[in-house]
């Protein structure tokens, strides 16, 4: 089966969403922690960003960023992606909207040049984002329609 991944606007949007909603995470750790610990803060730094987007992906399978767009984060085979996918393509933000790296440049680059619309993280995790309109009937019915429950 392939399973063509959302490389829309919808995506940009999302990231965009998502990255603002990442960075007020940030932001609000390292508030915590204030000037205590300015060591340990690129550490709160990295985990309150990372997080967001692990324990949103994680639990729902989408962002809020995503929810907004109507995607969501499947499995390349229809099934939801699970804790093990979102803690991969979480880890892989790392390298692909790493500021050294021109930001979010690699994984734009990526998405576009994959067959099925695929960033690093989402190869590695064997994942791909797509619209929560499909419904999800088995490896080879997929169909537009309402969301799946």
């Amino acid at each position: 089966m392939n399973i063509q991944g959302d490389a829309t606007k919808a995506r940009t949007y999302a990231a965009i969403i998502d990255n603002i909603l990442a960075l007020a995470t940030m932001a609000a750790l390292v508030s915590l922690i204030g000037a205590y610990l300015p060591s340990f803060a690129i550490v709160v730094i990295a985990t309150g960003y990372l997080g967001y987007f692990f324990l949103t992906e994680g639990l729902w399978g989408r962002t809020v960023g995503k929810f907004t767009q109507g995607l969501i984060v499947r499995r390349v085979d229809g099934s939801h992606a699970g804790w093990k996918e979102a803690f991969i393509r979480s880890l892989l933000r790392l390298l692909e909207t790493n500021p050294a790296f021109f930001g979010g440049l690699p994984a734009g680059l990526i998405v576009i040049a994959s067959d099925q619309n695929q960033r690093l993280g989402d190869i590695a995790a064997g994942t791909v984002v797509v619209s929560d309109k499909i419904i999800w009937k088995g490896e080879k019915d997929i169909v537009e329609g309402e969301p799946a429950v």
